[in-house]
């Protein structure tokens, strides 16, 4: 496996590195005007500065590429971000996690113009609150930072963090204009999916007002399976109805004396309809599964941002609040069944009405203060501290009807309704960091610290008291420190040699310290773990970067070691573990348990031709085991490798490119839970182009899958098991066509 990556790698980069030695070696090489801008970033040190002065392994998506790359969801933002994969549910809930080097859901930071998103939480079949409550629509950039990044962004940064900044008025407002905005509308075949916003902003007397709207309907997201049969064995995908709806608003002061004022709001909704036709692959008896989904997510901020305020060179603070719900619910027929509406044979219809409940409520401020000093020896201090408070509250209610006698109980199957899977929780986070980029002419060495305390106080309401009799709910705080220690030495004036240790930690989370879950009458009970421990990752990476006129590149090699993480809901060695509970001799309770290595190579390059060609690549090759039980990590994607040619005019008028995606077939498995499917290899081709029809009026365009390859992806197949003749349901859409029309006014 290991020599097959090499051999990938290599066979990426040779033709680059040949066609650049060859220029580089001929005197008349022409110059070629640089294609991208100098790319300023935030994310790694909590300030501002460029993409080539921090030694850590980022990205920055802008606006330009979303909008070349005809962006209408997650998974079409990361589409060319090798390394980086978000996880799709094929048969209800539709875009899920996203995935770092190997890690994701809750294990990643991802915060939105500054805070964090809510949480990840899923329980059961038909549960799943997930963290993409971001339309791509109103975002001016998206930045990743990858590894471990807990030295300066506390708990969850264990697989890196993802930023999302969403459109400022200075983004649609000339500086000589008082007036300004764009209209939008887009379509993409793949989901019948038409997006239509705007975005308007002003300017009158310093103040500044922006006003966005996104909405986007569209239905299933097409495959290549062709099964339309209703039940376990149909690909084709289930009908769905989709919307979303994005506001975003913002008043900007800035004064003369106390700098920059920001107000913002931003309110997100999604809802789904889906007629699961696949049904339910737990009950021969379902003949009808209907599912109403719906997500909301709302924020009000207060920032502010000043120089030379209290001795620091500068001050940044935000203030905000932030209240995000799920809502899902579920109606499953079934038919000659049982009084008790299980998958026994019977005589009886019976109707199950499920729903689901997930709400958490966050505040919280952020102070960062930047300063820098010295002549000969230069220092860039960033220091900061954070306070948040998160209230979660989940629920699942429910009741069951006799379609023969129309007899209703909250007893469905032989769950009892109303109840939670863990008690209401109050999580409190307080974090203190560091971070000094030392400059010693052509060294940078940039240590950082930082100190997190967590606290998480549950409560017993009737509720989770009448579903977990004699259960106590128990506090547990605990604390952590999380250093980091980068360089970057340049060793002459095209290359630069990195290199960083970086810590990550992640706190127990909630609904496993105090879980409750129990089912007696089916023998089994999950029960809670207060003596959970933080997770924590440490991770080594170093690379060599190369900035030359007409060829740019980054190679970064990492090992990232992780410890104590906690597998939710293990089972015990019963009935001889002392902690199995009688009358369940199946039982299962959170523990760390897991050690884990994943490590891997990242690089891009970018070779700039004459007359406005470029030749870009990136490629990622990851590995991951499970050191616990010395078996593969699932979660980690197979080696894949991004590559495209593009053209602009000189007058940034029109352009094309063709863009190449090849992944190596999955092999590195753990079969241990039954049989999973081998994605195998796969190359897909797409072609873009974008033109300016006139002056205020840009058009971008993009056939995907251009040669209409069936191909899966395994982020989208690694939890399934014993997929059998239904993998095609899993499948990527064939040959596909998406468009974007914008207007500036």
């Amino acid at each position: 496996m290991r020599k097959n990556c090499v051999v990938f790698a290599a066979a990426a980069f040779l033709p680059m590195l040949s066609v650049h030695a060859a220029e580089s070696s001929s005197p008349a090489a022409p110059a070629a005007q640089r294609l991208e801008p100098i790319l300023v970033t935030s994310i790694a040190s909590r300030a501002e500065e460029q993409l080539d002065a921090t030694p850590a392994a980022v990205s920055v998506i802008t606006r330009e590429d979303m909008d070349r790359g005809v962006t209408h969801s997650l998974r079409d933002l990361l589409r060319y971000e090798p390394g980086v994969s978000i996880e799709n549910g094929a048969t209800r809930f539709g875009l899920g996690n996203i995935n770092i080097r190997g890690l994701d859901g809750n294990r990643l930071q991802m915060l939105y113009d500054g805070v964090r998103l809510p949480d990840n939480f899923k329980v059961g079949s038909f549960s799943n609150a997930n963290r993409n409550a971001v339309d791509p629509g109103l975002l001016s950039r998206v930045e990743i930072l990858r590894g471990p990044s807990s030295a300066l962004y506390g708990s969850d940064a264990l697989a890196g963090v993802i930023a999302f900044t969403s459109v400022e008025p200075r983004d649609v407002v000339a500086k000589t204009q008082r007036f300004g905005g764009s209209v939008a509308a887009g379509y993409a075949s793949a989901d019948r999916n038409t997006q239509r916003g705007g975005v308007f902003a002003a300017r009158e007397a310093g103040w500044e007002a922006l006003l966005g709207y996104q909405r986007g309907d569209g239905s299933e997201t097409q495959n290549r399976g062709a099964g339309t049969s209703i039940g376990s064995a149909r690909t084709a995908p289930n009908p769905q109805h989709q919307r979303s709806e994005n506001w975003l608003a913002k008043i900007i002061l800035p004064t003369q004396t106390a700098g920059r004022f920001r107000l913002t709001w931003d309110r997100f909704e999604r809802r789904v309809a889906t007629d699961v036709l696949s049904l339910n692959p737990q009950s021969i008896r379902t003949v009808s599964l209907q599912g109403d989904d719906r997500a909301a997510r709302e924020k009000i901020s207060l920032d502010h941002e000043a120089s030379g305020m209290a001795g620091t060179g500068k001050l940044n603070w935000i203030l905000y609040r932030q209240r995000a719900e799920t809502g899902q619910d579920t109606a499953e027929q079934r038919a000659n069944t049982t009084a008790q509406c299980l998958s026994a044979a019977g005589s009886v219809n019976c109707l199950r009405e499920a729903q689901f409940r997930f709400e958490q409520h966050e505040t919280g401020v952020t102070l960062i203060a930047q300063r820098v000093f010295g002549t000969e020896t230069t220092h860039q201090v960033v220091t900061g501290v954070e306070a948040v408070r998160t209230r979660t509250e989940e629920v699942r209610d429910g009741r069951q009807t006799n379609l023969n006698t129309g007899a209703i109980t909250n007893v469905v199957g032989t769950d009892v309704f109303p109840t939670r899977d863990f008690p209401l929780s109050r999580t409190d986070r307080i974090g203190v960091f560091a971070q000094d980029s030392v400059t010693l002419g052509a060294l940078a060495i940039i240590p950082a610290l930082r100190y997190d305390h967590f606290r998480i106080d549950p409560e017993s309401d009737a509720i989770f008291a009448t579903g977990n009799p004699g259960r106590p709910v128990t506090p547990l705080s605990d604390n952590a420190l999380s250093p980091k220690l980068g360089a970057l030495w340049k060793v002459n004036a095209e290359t630069t040699v990195t290199g960083q240790l970086a810590a990550g930690f992640r706190a127990p989370p909630y609904y496993d310290v105090n879980i409750g879950l129990s089912n007696l009458p089916l023998g089994y009970t999950v029960i809670p773990n207060p003596d959970l421990k933080p997770e924590h990752s440490a991770g080594f990476e170093a690379g060599v970067r190369g900035k030359h006129a007409q060829f740019d590149y980054s190679i970064t090699a990492y090992s990232t070691r992780y410890r104590d993480l906690i597998v939710s809901r293990a089972p015990l060695p019963c009935p001889a573990d002392p902690r199995c509970v009688p009358g369940a001799p199946i039982t299962f309770q959170s523990q760390n348990v897991t050690r884990a290595r994943i490590q891997g190579v990242e690089a891009r390059a970018e070779k700039r031709l004459a007359r406005n060609w470029a030749m870009r690549l990136a490629a990622a090759w990851n590995e991951g085991d499970d050191l616990s039980r010395n078996v593969p990590l699932n979660s980690i994607d197979p080696a894949r490798l991004a590559a495209g040619i593009v053209w602009n005019d000189s007058a940034a008028q029109y352009g094309a490119g063709i863009h190449f995606a090849h992944a190596l077939k999955k092999a590195h498995i753990d079969r241990s839970a039954g049989v999973l499917f081998e994605t195998p290899a796969y190359t897909s081709v797409d072609l873009t182009g974008h033109i300016k029809l006139a002056k205020r009026v840009s058009v971008n365009a993009g056939i995907f899958n251009l040669l209409d390859r069936k191909y899966w992806l395994w982020s989208d197949v690694r939890g399934i098991v014993n997929p059998g003749s239904s993998v095609d349901r899993y499948t990527q859409p064939g040959r596909n066509a998406g468009i974007l029309v914008k207007i500036d006014l």
